[in-house]
């Protein structure tokens, strides 16, 4: 019996030739990959929206969207930005690989498809991928290195941007009481909301970095951050009651005891947000600007409720 095939990623092909969709599909999957399949560019869409593949084979000639849009719609969207993109289609398709690449894709392919280079082109770009995303496992939004290096761009460009720090108040405890597992249904929730506010504003630019925990950093236009993190609180605020038991719900929060046998009394989670307009006044490095935006956080944690601190030539305004 021929032993199985370690995994080696997950494949979402967008493919509307059933037979060519089937064929790649079988020759993927005996070479060990776990893989997905749509016959049209909307359902792909609505399968990402679902479910973050390792790479995406997007075949150009779709029946409703063509590849080309589906490419800038998954590179537009901060929570797929960073899946790879190979796009294919038949020989004899002039310039495809220049539109290909105006259109965000990591790689090409012509078919018809040789599966031991398919196989080979995934290897690469996900093994490239993955050293340059440097993605949280939880949310698959970019770590921490990739929210430096985004700072970093855009400290470096002299171009005004606005910059969000978030956090969930006496999450610690909220673990304590539901358990992690509980706790990064939170946390995914929170990028949800994060990537719904960012998407909603419709920023030339949007990135939504997760830097671990409940940590999260937002980058957009200037003149549309704070209304992102407002619409963040708000949308935080009005869902938070949804994770918690039936008991503590009717009760708007729960109590714990400490190590010292105290008992505290935790109300509904609260969301702070520390908002930095970058405009005139540009931080000497990424670490000025992230130690700022911790300082506002700080003070933003102090306020009663879930509070936005917003960075006003010096002046902290709620």
């Amino acid at each position: 019996m021929k032993p199985a095939a370690a995994n080696k990623g997950t494949v979402l092909i967008v493919e509307d030739s059933q037979t060519l969709r089937q064929m790649t599909q079988m020759t993927l999957e005996e070479r060990g990959y776990t893989v997905l399949t749509a016959s049209d560019g909307l359902t792909a869409l609505q399968m990402l929206a679902e479910t973050i593949p390792d790479i995406v084979v997007l075949d150009i000639n779709l029946p409703d969207v063509d590849g080309f849009e589906v490419c800038k719609r998954i590179k537009a969207d901060p929570r797929t930005r960073y899946v790879p993109v190979i796009m294919a289609t038949g020989l004899g398709r002039s310039g495809f690989e220049i539109m290909s690449i105006e259109s965000g894709a990591d790689d090409f392919i012509a078919k018809p498809i040789d599966p031991l280079v398919l196989d080979a082109r995934i290897e690469m770009v996900i093994r490239r991928m993955r050293r340059e995303r440097f993605a949280n496992a939880l949310t698959g939004l970019p770590a921490n290195a990739l929210t430096e290096e985004r700072l970093g761009f855009l400290l470096a460009r002299r171009k005004p941007f606005g910059v969000a720090f978030f956090d969930i108040d006496d999450f610690r405890a909220f673990n304590s009481r539901y358990g992690h597992a509980r706790g990064d249904l939170l946390i995914r929730h929170l990028a949800e909301i994060l990537l719904e506010a960012v998407n909603f504003a419709e920023c030339s630019e949007g990135f939504i970095g997760h830097l671990g925990g409940d940590d999260f950093v937002v980058t957009c236009d200037p003149d549309k951050v704070e209304d992102i993190a407002r619409t963040a609180v708000a949308a935080f605020d009005g869902s938070i009651l949804d994770f918690y038991e039936d008991e503590d719900r009717e009760g708007g929060g729960f109590s714990l005891t400490d190590r010292s046998g105290e008992v505290r009394r935790y109300g509904a989670l609260t969301l702070s947000a520390a908002v930095i307009p970058v405009v005139e006044r540009f931080p000497t490095s990424v670490i000025a600007l992230m130690d700022e935006g911790h300082d506002l956080l700080g003070y933003a944690k102090k306020q009663p409720g879930s509070f936005v601190a917003v960075e006003r030539r010096g002046t902290r305004l709620g």
